[in-house]
C-alpha cells in the first residue's frame, strides 16, 4: 500500500467539509431560543343601524282663520285642540299638529329631539304677496311624554310617533291667502 500524502489529503478535506456540513445543519436544526413577547387581541366592531331615521307624517295646519277687528294669536296644541285670543276665529278647516314618526332599536339608540323650541319664531310668508308675513312662536312637542314607569314613552318602542305645534300672531289687517313657512326638526341618536 501506498500511503502518499496526497492519498491522506483527499479524505481529509472531504472528511473536513461534511463535518462542517453536517455542523452547519446541527446549528440549522437546533431550535433557537425565543425572545419573550406579550401578544393581545382585540376584535373591531361597528354597528350601522338599518332603520332608524324619522319620517314626517303631517304638516302643521292651522286651518281656516279670520283675523277679526284687532287680531290676536290662535294657538294649537300637540292634541290638535285650537284656542284663540282677541278678534281672531278658527273656522275650521282641518287644523291639526305636524306629526313625524322615527324607529329606533329598543336599548340601542336613545334619540333626543332637537326641533323648535318655546323660544323659537319663524315666519310663514303670504305665498303670492311678497311682504306679507305672520310669525310662529312658541313651539311645543310631546316627544318626551311619560310611559310605562315614567320613562319617556319611546323607551320600550321601535317606532315612535310625537307632534309639533304652536302659536301664531295674527295681525288684524292680516291679508287673506295661503302663508308657508318651514321649520327642521332633528332627532339626535346617542
Amino acid at each position: 500500500m501506498n500511503f502518499s500524502p496526497s492519498a491522506l489529503a483527499a479524505p481529509t478535506h472531504i472528511a473536513r467539509f461534511m463535518a462542517v456540513i453536517v455542523l452547519a445543519l446541527c446549528v440549522l436544526a437546533t431550535p433557537h431560543v425565543a425572545q419573550a413577547q406579550d401578544v393581545a387581541s382585540t376584535t373591531a366592531v361597528v354597528r350601522i343601524p338599518g332603520e332608524t331615521r324619522i319620517e314626517k307624517l303631517g304638516d302643521l295646519n292651522f286651518g281656516d282663520i279670520l283675523p277679526g277687528d284687532s287680531g290676536g294669536t290662535i294657538t294649537l296644541d300637540t292634541a290638535s285642540n285650537v284656542s284663540t285670543t282677541g278678534t281672531v276665529q278658527s273656522l275650521g278647516g282641518d287644523p291639526v299638529a305636524a306629526e313625524f314618526l322615527i324607529t329606533r332599536q329598543i336599548l340601542a339608540d336613545f334619540p333626543s329631539y332637537d326641533g323648535p323650541q318655546s323660544g323659537d319664531t319663524i315666519e310663514l310668508a303670504h305665498i303670492s304677496l311678497p311682504g306679507e308675513t305672520m310669525t310662529l312662536r312658541d313651539f311645543t312637542t310631546d316627544f318626551n311624554r311619560p310611559g310605562f314607569f315614567g320613562l319617556p314613552a319611546y323607551f320600550f318602542r321601535t317606532s315612535f310617533d310625537f307632534r309639533v305645534a304652536g302659536t301664531l300672531d295674527v295681525a288684524a289687517d292680516q291679508e287673506p291667502g295661503s302663508y308657508l313657512g318651514f321649520f327642521t326638526v332633528i332627532i339626535d341618536y346617542n
